[in-house]
């Protein structure tokens, strides 16, 4: 038989495609009673980004043109027999899509490397998230704590203007902002952003979360405490964020940034 015609044979190459999602069957498999220690052999898997994947895709491009060229030849035995055995080859493909997806729905917080690949870096300042929102919060030597968080806030110091609180959760936080101006009619908002790398944090989601109107009486009041989440990086690996307060003035558009403090948090495990 001559090169050629092996090569045109119609489970030529549908064969070994078949048999890398079979392999790739039980590799998901294994992956899917994966639930700590993820390994970088489980990251490629589950990001498709292994050998496997790789070489399937080609593999799957070359039975793709190896189908038009059955239709173009009229070769009606070898489609149908193409088609069958690449039908099998898909389910089983689709069947491992599935897996891992079932597998990150479950796990996908376990691949969030952002805190290790961001560690504290040192000579450089931070604030702990306060207590979750001092009222009445007593120490572990029975003394009392703090009574009001306004307490915390000095109208002569720019760095007090903003106090962020832990949340009910690790990556949940508040925060409030002291007004030490009259401003126009307008509103404030967080930013955040990694520090050693100034990537924003939840970008959307943290600026909805956190926007909030003030008005020209506001002057000298304490704003009300905004609850939001970051979701890079999981419970127990910190990080360092710089928090940003930004304001809009209403009638002319115009932005300016009011204080910014850098925080240690870490990122909320959905």
């Amino acid at each position: 038989m001559k090169l050629k015609q092996l090569i045109l044979k119609w489970w030529i190459w549908p064969l070994p495609l078949l048999i890398l999602q079979v392999i790739q069957l039980f590799l998901v498999r294994k992956t899917l009673h994966t639930s700590a220690g993820i390994s970088d052999d489980v990251l490629k898997i589950v990001n498709f980004q292994d050998v496997i994947t790789k070489v399937s895709i080609i593999l799957l491009l070359a039975n793709i043109g190896l189908w038009v060229y059955y239709i173009i030849r009229k070769q009606g035995k070898a489609i149908l027999g193409h088609l069958a055995m690449m039908g099998v080859t898909l389910a089983l493909c689709f069947w491992n899509i599935i897996g891992i997806g079932v597998w990150w729905m479950f796990n996908s917080d376990l691949v969030d490397n952002f805190g290790k690949e961001h560690p504290i870096p040192e000579n450089v300042d931070y604030c702990e998230p306060l207590p979750s929102f001092l009222s009445e919060r007593v120490d572990e030597f029975g003394n009392s704590f703090k009574t009001d968080i306004s307490d915390l806030f000095n109208p002569d110091d720019s760095t007090t203007w903003l106090q962020v609180c832990q949340g009910f959760q690790g990556g949940m936080y508040k925060y409030s902002f002291y007004i030490s101006q009259e401003f126009d009619d307008g509103e404030i908002w967080l930013e955040c952003y990694e520090v050693t790398d100034n990537i924003q944090l939840s970008k959307t989601r943290i600026t909805d979360r956190t926007v909030q109107k003030i008005t020209g009486g506001d002057k000298g009041k304490i704003t009300e405490p905004k609850e939001f989440s970051i979701y890079e990086g999981v419970w127990g690996e910190f990080y360092l964020a710089r928090f940003e307060v930004w304001y809009i003035d209403y009638a002319t558009r115009t932005k300016r940034k009011l204080t910014e403090k850098i925080y240690k948090v870490e990122g909320w495990m959905r």
